[in-house]
């Protein structure tokens, strides 16, 4: 557990909050979406954030790697603001489920379905290559690198 936390829990949660604090600042600063039209809706764009989160990602990449992390962790560390996103999309489904015999107000499941497809476009597959670039780099970059071992041999 100890090996997991280092090499996937606290990058990731490292990347979360530096791209999130970073969305944030830009939101208190004025900066404001672009909307993009496409096909019948709208979807929202932060330039600046998406142009920012290459460099999450790979921050988190960077400090999973440096933690000993395998190929595969090292990019989930690096697109985990992405899946704890996606996972509190995906909740939206039971917690609607739950939530309307409670306070008894029919849920139109279209509407929320529609809105999740079309939001998951700005919020979660963008972000999500714009996360994974970063990764990729950082693990290309490191895994050219001679390690100390390969010195001392050669």
């Amino acid at each position: 557990m100890q090996k997991r936390m280092h090499q996937l829990w606290i990058p990731g949660f490292l990347t979360m909050t530096l791209s999130t604090v970073f969305l944030m600042t830009l939101q208190k600063l004025g900066f404001n979406a672009r909307m993009v039209s496409w096909r019948d809706s709208d979807i929202l764009f932060y330039l600046p954030w998406l142009l920012s989160l290459p460099f999450c990602g790979a921050f988190g990449a960077y400090i999973s790697s440096r933690a000993g992390g395998s190929r595969g962790t090292v990019l989930l560390a690096s697109v985990f603001p992405v899946l704890a996103l996606t996972a509190a999309f995906l909740l939206m489904f039971p917690i609607g489920l739950v939530i309307e015999p409670i306070f008894n107000r029919p849920v139109d499941f279209s509407i929320v379905a529609t809105a999740l497809l079309r939001d998951g476009i700005g919020w979660i597959l963008i972000p999500g290559a714009a996360l994974l670039v970063g990764g990729l780099l950082v693990h290309l970059l490191i895994s050219r690198r001679p390690s100390s071992q390969d010195t001392a041999i050669g």
